[in-house]
């Protein structure tokens, strides 16, 4: 039997050619880093944008650029999203708007908490990003004191120390961030006054 060449009519021609958009998306597309990058970096223009804006008083627009600045901000960069949370709170500080300063102070304090829970990585494990949106595919153990395990022999050892010195640094940064936050929810408590606010104040 021979093989038929026949054109297909505008019907055939349509079935052959259309695919439901969900079959189009099954795959995750290979530039998906590059445009999380992207956005982090448009997001950190906003984010000087709107530090600017703190420093000439000029806390409403602030705070409308820091939520455009979370608006872009890839969802797992839980430590970025903490640094715009506590400086949204420092704006309703200034404003006087004691519940909201409350309120942001306290999702920054939530989103260090998730950054903390987040198991280590390693080079056979899944692609997991740390807060910083980099890849650590290092093992590295942290056993609660602040220790970390060097990694196997055969790791070049500039590049495990340097690591480490990174691992440590990002804890100090959450130290850091996690103490403004409390410090200015504590504050906002206390000028919002009332007996159950007061006691978390002391926190």
């Amino acid at each position: 039997m021979s093989a038929d060449f026949s054109h297909p009519t505008n019907n055939e021609h349509a079935k052959i050619t259309t695919v439901p958009l969900a079959e189009k998306h099954e795959t995750p597309r290979s530039d998906d880093c590059g445009s999380n990058q992207a956005l982090l970096s448009a997001s950190n223009v906003d984010k000087s944008a709107a530090n600017d804006l703190f420093k000439t008083a000029e806390y409403s627009q602030a705070i409308s650029v820091y939520d455009r600045a979370l608006s872009s901000i890839p969802n797992y960069l839980e430590y970025e999203i903490a640094v715009l949370k506590s400086n949204i709170a420092a704006c309703h500080l200034k404003l006087s708007d004691w519940k909201a300063a409350i309120d942001e102070a306290t999702k920054s304090i939530e989103a260090l908490d998730r950054l903390e829970a987040v198991p280590p990585t390693d080079d056979k494990g899944s692609d997991v990003k740390d807060a910083d949106g980099v890849k650590d595919a290092t093992e590295t153990k942290d056993d609660g004191d602040g220790v970390v395990e060097l990694p196997d022999d055969d790791e070049d050892e500039a590049s495990a120390l340097e690591k480490i010195e990174k691992h440590d640094r990002r804890k100090e940064d959450i130290k850091r961030i996690r103490a403004k936050a409390l410090m200015r929810r504590a504050r906002a408590r206390s000028e919002q006054g009332g007996w159950g606010n007061l006691q978390g104040a002391l926190e």
